[in-house]
């Protein structure tokens, strides 16, 4: 693991805040989480990955431990009524495999009066239902967050500020927050290839949520500006051949990145008596870029309870609102090796701004046993039918070769989850 230059300033800032509430009675709390998991695919041709940050997963004859499994610590400082601080540190397998990336939470959170909370530093992007305890698998039924929608979900934490506020109404809690912060991430472009993208970006959003009795509502509305430009040489090469090619100018203004925007807007439902539960969350992502496809994306869950064992139901879909884009050549032919860069550029746009695409669905059964106290087994099977268009939540096990049909197929997960 290697320090970047974000992990001085979160340490910094904690240390001030600590320094002068040192002789103070404080109370500190150390907890941990862990997942031991396995996932299995039938499929020969498309690799299963938890979410697009991975760059490795299950394919045929090929189960993926590295997948799911994770350790977690986190570590909680009250050092006042007013003050306390918070560090979460998780280590699993991801692309960009730094201490600092590790490090999800490490903020100062200030409580001046009750029911209000101010935090700073490195936050839990809280944009979806699960997103703060999405690593935390005892807390979630399932054996991972629905693929669907959480395949997307790339942002775990940024570092900023956000402000929290809870209203008591009656039985019910209202809760109210607004967040603004900067992240940088990297991401695979193929499977077990070394090869990536670094991105930087701003988010900013609010939420809120009611729970009342036996129920939860939420509803979030997100958005994301992104600050880098990771198409240029392809522009570039574009660019140069617009005195031959008409449309070269077209495709490269649709592969601009830098200071474009797409945002979230998410709403989510919950139901748990401690018998039956059910759960459900629908985000509709909009984009002004075409490498962030604008698409719906969704799930629905619903389990039942029978002492220590549990089992339950989940279907998802994920479906792109914009069509296939056809990069069409020049109709003449060109000499070489105009011909042949034409030839070159045309099929790199076209197989970048469509590899963005998600297009699928998916529905599955599993169980949970809590065969002791902080400790839990699961099972899951999930059937996944993914449009030959819309891959991008998957790798393909050769980069050379392009999806051609429709594909299936059949996840089976295995899980132990603890919390100490």
């Amino acid at each position: 693991m290697m320090f970047d230059k974000r992990f001085p300033f979160l340490l910094a800032l904690l240390l001030l805040c600590i320094t002068p509430l040192a002789g103070a009675d404080t109370q500190h709390r150390l907890s941990g989480f862990a997942t031991l998991g396995i996932a299995m695919s039938d499929n020969p041709e498309l690799v299963f990955r938890r979410d697009v940050t991975k760059d490795n997963g299950a394919y045929e004859h090929s189960g993926s431990w590295k997948s799911d499994s994770l350790l977690g610590l986190q570590w909680q400082g009250d050092w006042s009524p007013e003050w306390g601080t918070m560090v979460q540190l998780v280590a699993k397998d991801r692309f960009d495999n730094s201490l600092a990336n590790s490090i999800e939470w490490a903020f100062v959170r200030y409580r001046p009066t009750d029911g209000l909370d101010l935090r700073l530093g490195r936050l839990g992007a809280d944009i979806f239902m699960l997103s703060e305890y999405r690593q935390v698998g005892y807390a979630i039924p399932w054996v991972r967050p629905p693929h669907d929608l959480y395949g997307i979900t790339s942002l775990y934490h940024f570092d900023g500020a956000d402000i929290n506020k809870r209203f008591e109404l009656g039985n019910a809690m209202l809760n109210i927050k607004a967040f603004y912060g900067n992240s940088n991430e990297e991401y695979p472009t193929g499977f077990n290839d070394n090869q990536g993208i670094k991105i930087n970006f701003d988010a900013y959003g609010a939420g809120t949520s009611l729970e009342w009795n036996y129920w939860k509502l939420r509803y979030t509305y997100a958005k994301v500006q992104m600050n880098s430009d990771h198409t240029k040489a392809l522009r570039n090469g574009l660019q140069s051949l617009a005195p031959w090619w008409q449309n070269a100018a077209v495709y490269s203004t649709l592969l601009e990145t830098e200071n474009k925007q797409f945002d979230y807007s998410q709403i989510g439902l919950n139901y748990d008596n401690n018998d039956w539960w059910l759960q459900g969350e629908y985000v509709r992502l909009g984009s002004e870029l075409a490498l962030v496809a604008a698409g719906k994306h969704a799930y629905f869950s619903v389990g039942k309870r029978f002492g220590s064992w549990g089992v339950y139901a989940l279907a998802g879909y994920a479906e792109p609102e914009n069509p296939v884009i056809a990069v069409q050549r020049p109709l003449i032919a060109f000499t070489d090796p105009i011909d042949q860069q034409i030839d070159y550029l045309a099929k790199a746009t076209e197989r970048t701004l469509n590899g963005v695409r998600i297009k699928q669905h998916s529905y599955g059964l599993g169980a949970r046993w809590d065969f002791a106290a902080k400790m839990a087994l699961k099972i899951q099977v999930e059937e996944f039918d993914v449009d030959k268009t819309g891959t991008n939540l998957w790798l393909r096990v050769d980069s050379t070769k392009p999806i051609t049909q429709d594909q299936k197929s059949t996840l089976v997960s295995l899980a132990l989850d603890v919390m100490f």
